[in-house]
């Protein structure tokens, strides 16, 4: 009796560690994919770092965060121990969010913005 209760509570406590360990922006993208519109994900996000809008009026935006060197800055959502990672994000002709990609940034090392 007591070796499934502590079986269970063992495979509870694995669970909330994973779903603790997930980045808010992962959650957040499964959930608002085919459902958030690009001024929600702007509520949620911010300004992209970059956008790019193609002939068919689709667009794809582009959101990076970088790893700070103070522990208490570190970003919890780095990809293998990356120092940067984007989020991709794809919205159709209405402004819909139809799929994302999350990985490595592509330029590590560039300058962000006017310096």
């Amino acid at each position: 009796m007591s070796g499934s209760w502590v079986g269970r509570s063992l495979v509870l406590l694995a669970c909330l560690t994973v779903s603790a360990c997930l980045p808010s922006q992962w959650e957040y993208l499964v959930r608002a994919t085919d459902r958030a519109t690009e001024d929600e994900v702007r509520n949620r996000f911010g300004v992209p770092y970059a956008i790019k809008t193609f002939e068919d009026l689709t667009s794809s935006w582009t959101y990076r965060y970088e790893r700070k060197s103070s522990w208490t800055q570190r970003r919890g959502d780095m990809i293998a121990g990356a120092p940067c990672i984007e989020y991709e994000l794809t919205f159709d002709r209405q402004e819909v969010l139809r799929s994302w990609v999350r990985r490595p940034c592509e330029r590590t090392g560039e300058k962000l913005g006017p310096m």
